[in-house]
């Protein structure tokens, strides 16, 4: 298109920040309707808005193209695979997600190459269609498999059949008392707890500084005298730790405090920025790569148990989209707050510095992000 830096980058962070506006809206939805019916009509949306990327002409249908991804894609589409856990696991919940995750690490270790042999073979235009229709191709089938919650299939939280019970009064009774013990909050309820915000803002700082880096990976490698190529590896380290920490973080979350799982990503993460400003070496490169990816990956376990027993079912959708909504906007800001700075100083260093920094504080705060008490 003949674009700057500058119009690309403010193209995606004025779409992506837009994007994020409608997510609490859109987990309202969950809430009324169920999950399946909203995850219908957003995959069709979904990869219409792909083919609508492969025919964008100029900047400002450009930056539709990005709401329309970010909306329906990272916001709305990973809002929902998120909160279906939940519906079905209570106890095993940790676990089941970091199976779950792992997946997620191994897409991102897939995909992109898919998606650079696409783009070898058929142009960007031609990746683009290609991966609208894989987005009905894959996912409209699956619909007619998923199911809301366990009871529609006659089963309870977390695989059991109503037939290994007992009695089915049994298991009604056990039900009931859970359902009168867990906490069940709404998005008002909740956003009057301390958990919500010290939560809320460690999900937007993760966010935010793992898609800056990301995003600005290659220039920031070879500022410091390394070559794109040594940038580029490090992925398969950080995709290696993501899983491996997925799985080990999700059997943590069933057994210790998240809090205080929390707050040892929120420090490897920490670790992981500073060796990164630090970094002159491909041992230097990796060892960041490490960390980022053993911070991700315990953050992850994190974010898919805290919200659900923290804050209960009944408002999941509401609560979660509201943390969706900031997630997103976040993770418009950081590229363009680094690509700012670096046009400033001359350097990185300076935001990653200011991540630093921003990281500190939030590392004591998770501690206090305790299960909060309904009333009080």
């Amino acid at each position: 298109f003949g674009l700057r830096h500058s119009q690309l980058t403010g193209a995606y962070m004025i779409g992506t920040l837009l994007a994020a506006i409608p997510q609490p809206y859109i987990g309202s939805l969950m809430d009324r309707y169920g999950i399946r019916r909203v995850m219908f009509i957003n995959v069709i949306l979904l990869g219409f808005a792909c083919l609508f990327m492969a025919l964008v002409p100029n900047l400002l249908l450009l930056f539709l193209a990005f709401f329309f991804l970010r909306l329906l894609g990272q916001g709305a589409l990973s809002l929902m695979a998120n909160n279906t856990l939940p519906m079905w696991f209570q106890v095993r919940l940790g676990t089941v997600a970091g199976i779950m995750n792992a997946g997620v690490a191994g897409a991102m270790a897939l995909i992109p190459p898919m998606i650079l042999l696409l783009m070898n073979q058929f142009e960007w235009r031609g990746a683009y269609v290609a991966l609208g229709v894989m987005v009905w191709v894959i996912m409209l089938p699956l619909m007619l498999l998923y199911r809301n919650r366990p009871q529609d299939v006659g089963q309870t939280l977390d695989g059991r059949s109503a037939a290994e019970s007992e009695t089915a009064v049994a298991v009604e009774k056990e039900e009931a008392v859970l359902a009168s013990k867990a906490a069940s909050f709404s998005l008002r309820e909740a956003q009057h707890t301390r958990s919500y915000w010290i939560l809320l803002l460690l999900s937007v700082a993760f966010s935010m500084i793992v898609t800056a880096i990301f995003f600005n990976i290659l220039p920031l490698f070879t500022s410091q005298g390394l070559t794109e190529a040594n940038a580029a590896a490090t992925f398969t380290t950080i995709v290696l730790a993501l899983a491996t920490l997925q799985l080990l973080g999700g059997m943590l979350a069933d057994r210790i405090q998240l809090n205080w799982l929390a707050a040892l990503s929120t420090v490897a993460l920490t670790a992981g920025l500073w060796v990164l400003s630090q970094t002159s070496t491909v041992l230097h490169a990796q060892l960041y790569a490490l960390l980022i990816g053993i911070g991700q990956g315990l953050f992850g376990a994190v974010s898919n148990t805290a919200w659900v027993r923290y804050f209960g079912r009944a408002h999941l959708g509401s609560i979660r989209g509201s943390v969706s909504m900031a997630m997103v906007a976040g993770s418009s800001a950081g590229p363009f707050i680094m690509g700012a700075t670096y046009d400033l100083f001359g350097s990185y260093q300076v935001s990653l510095n200011l991540f630093i920094a921003l990281l500190i504080p939030l590392i004591f705060a998770t501690l206090w992000a305790t299960p909060p008490q309904q009333g009080k």
